[in-house]
């Protein structure tokens, strides 16, 4: 077969190759041998049509990804959205619309922060900055208005999604309502402060102590004995501040031995006043568990003893006087015996004698 000298390569070689019965690929090779030096700019010619189309398609591919991600988006039952690496917002799904009662067009960008509690927004460009400065996931906590006007505790997490070079090129976000844990959390600290009230106004030392026996609140009457601050009790060498030297060294083993079995114990030891005086104190240890049975604090009450402590060591000290001075009337009755001339005289002298002193 014979392909005319004046045959292009124009849009309807497809149909002279059919026609002809010619592959289209000896047509091409021929046209390329025909034009000779020109065939180069004719592939490149080619080659740039190859490449729009090929952007074209990646362009409408993406393009079709991220509406359809945008669509899985609006349907899961959270506020989720979509932020350049900068913070500000390129989009906000279906959910975080209906909640807040704001319209894309009002939320694009920085727009969004418009439903910020006014406390977070004075700082809230700053704080999301911040949170998006950081490299990795990150959280924050903040109130968001309700379409109703109502604020509500939201937490906000963050991850970055990165490009083959590791830069990130998009933050996806989700805010997740906190407001009942926010709740609890300030009906816990409200119950905490009526209890330290109560312990406040009990006329007895109190400590309360983490699992390991570490103080972390001690009430108002362990405060005015010992003349410390709270923050003092707080710091390390404590227990060595305030019991006596020779109580620390006989009963750290034996305390430390007791928290670890978790039942209640007690001891005596001597505590340091703001009077530089030691009193005894009898100070009973009890835990306080969860509900899963673990040990969260130790409750210590310290109860002064000084006086009892003071009244038996007198009256060990009379016994001991009363008990020698036994002892020394049994030797006078072994010596002298029956004899009347010497028991006279024995106990003539020991009138003499300094008598044994009491010790207190």
């Amino acid at each position: 077969m014979t392909i005319s000298q004046d045959t292009s390569l124009g849009p309807d070689f497809r149909e002279q190759a059919k026609a002809n019965n010619v592959p289209i690929a000896r047509l091409i090779g021929f046209e390329a041998e025909k034009i000779g030096e020109g065939g180069t700019e004719v592939a490149e010619s080619v080659g740039r049509s190859k490449s729009r189309e090929n952007a074209v398609e990646t362009s409408n591919e993406l393009e079709g990804a991220e509406s359809r991600l945008r669509r899985v988006i609006d349907t899961i039952p959270a506020l989720a959205w979509c932020a350049r690496p900068d913070g500000s917002m390129e989009f906000l799904n279906r959910q975080w619309h209906n909640y807040t009662g704001l319209s894309p067009a009002e939320t694009m960008d920085w727009g969004y922060q418009a439903a910020f509690h006014p406390e977070d927004r004075k700082n809230g460009l700053d704080k999301c900055r911040k949170l998006f400065s950081q490299n990795g996931p990150a959280e924050s906590e903040i109130r968001l208005r309700r379409h109703d006007g109502i604020y509500r505790w939201f937490l906000i997490r963050v991850e970055p999604l990165r490009d083959e070079t590791g830069q990130i090129i998009r933050w996806y976000g989700t805010s997740t309502d906190i407001e009942a844990l926010k709740q609890t959390e300030e009906r816990l600290r409200e119950d905490e402060r009526e209890l330290r009230s109560i312990v406040d106004a009990i006329p007895q030392a109190i400590v309360v102590q983490d699992p390991a026996g570490t103080p972390l609140y001690a009430n108002r009457a362990t405060l005015d004995y010992s003349g410390l601050a709270m923050e003092d009790f707080a710091k390390p060498g404590f227990r060595e501040r305030i019991f006596h030297p020779d109580d620390i060294q006989r009963l750290t083993e034996y305390r430390q031995s007791a928290l670890a079995r978790g039942g209640p114990f007690q001891l005596e030891q001597r505590a340091l006043g703001k009077d530089g005086q030691y009193r005894w104190f009898l100070i009973h240890y009890n835990p306080f568990r969860d509900e899963q049975g673990r040990i969260v604090r130790w409750y210590a009450t310290g109860t002064d003893i000084n006086d009892r402590k003071t009244n038996e060591e007198r009256t060990r000290n009379e016994n001991i006087a009363l008990r020698e001075e036994f002892d020394h009337s049994l030797m006078f009755e072994e010596i002298v015996g029956s004899s009347q001339s010497l028991r006279k005289v024995l106990k003539a002298q020991w009138t003499k004698w300094p008598q044994p002193i009491p010790r207190c």
